[in-house]
């Protein structure tokens, strides 16, 4: 089975109760900003916000994504290739119908994640791709466009509560934020999981804005000439979370 013929028969196969293909590491992650693992899911069902629809699927070797849309429903779906076949390892899903998350006056400057992390990297290939993605938040906390653009692929999406946007979309904001000189540190960096598949690499986190509900993130980052780019982000805020200030 390829893994358009593995997207075609998953929302069948869990309306059935049949959850073969969802990976042991699985990552669901529903509007609400709940966390479930395949064990979670097989107990509790989860409806999903999104099944069908047209998809935008980009191929990152042994790491393939599917991206659709609905109005102001999202839904980013994350296989990866095993011996056994195609596995589902992340659903995500993103509603923008919702009120809008709470939030105060943005941050000039923040040392995390722009130059230290809470997560050690475990080998080269891992290092390589947050230092890239630091270069990257430096590059907004800057507002460097050009810089930033280096460092995200030309397919990149990111899609929040309150946004979806492209590559071009994204430039364009930043350099905005540095006509206006808006403050515009990155949301700190709470915890990480990095998963290296080739030359892609897939990351799950947790972002705690300055003031504000945490955030569950799911990232594809892809290698291309020596250089990791991030390719999506999908952020969703946890609605049971508690609203947290940062001093």
């Amino acid at each position: 089975m390829d893994v358009l013929a593995a997207d075609d028969a998953l929302i069948p196969a869990l309306a059935r109760g049949d959850t073969h293909l969802l990976d042991g590491d699985l990552s669901w992650i529903d509007a609400h900003g709940r966390l479930l693992g395949k064990a979670d899911v097989i107990a509790q069902r989860p409806k999903p916000l999104l099944g069908s629809g047209e998809r935008e699927v980009h191929t990152y070797g042994p790491l393939v994504t599917f991206r659709i849309e609905r109005g102001p429903q999202h839904l980013l779906r994350i296989w990866v290739e095993l011996t056994e076949g195609w596995r589902l390892i992340v659903w995500h899903e993103v509603a923008q119908d919702g009120p809008p998350a709470p939030h105060g006056p943005g941050r000039r400057e923040y040392d995390n994640p722009c130059f230290m992390l809470p997560h050690a990297p475990r080998n080269a290939d891992e290092r390589d791709c947050l230092n890239s993605w630091q270069e990257l938040e430096r590059a907004v906390m800057g507002h460097d466009s050009d810089e930033w653009a280096r460092h995200v692929a030309d397919e990149f999406v990111v899609v929040g509560a309150a946004r979806r946007h492209t590559k071009r979309d994204r430039y364009e904001v930043i350099a905005e934020q540095r006509r206006n000189d808006t403050p515009s540190a990155p949301a700190p960096l709470v915890s990480a999981r990095l998963d290296a598949f080739g030359d892609a690499m897939l990351m799950r986190c947790e972002h705690q804005p300055f003031h504000g509900k945490a955030n569950r993130v799911s990232r594809v980052f892809v290698r291309r000439n020596g250089l990791w780019q991030m390719a999506v982000s999908f952020q969703t805020s946890q609605a049971d979370a508690p609203v947290v200030t940062i001093a």
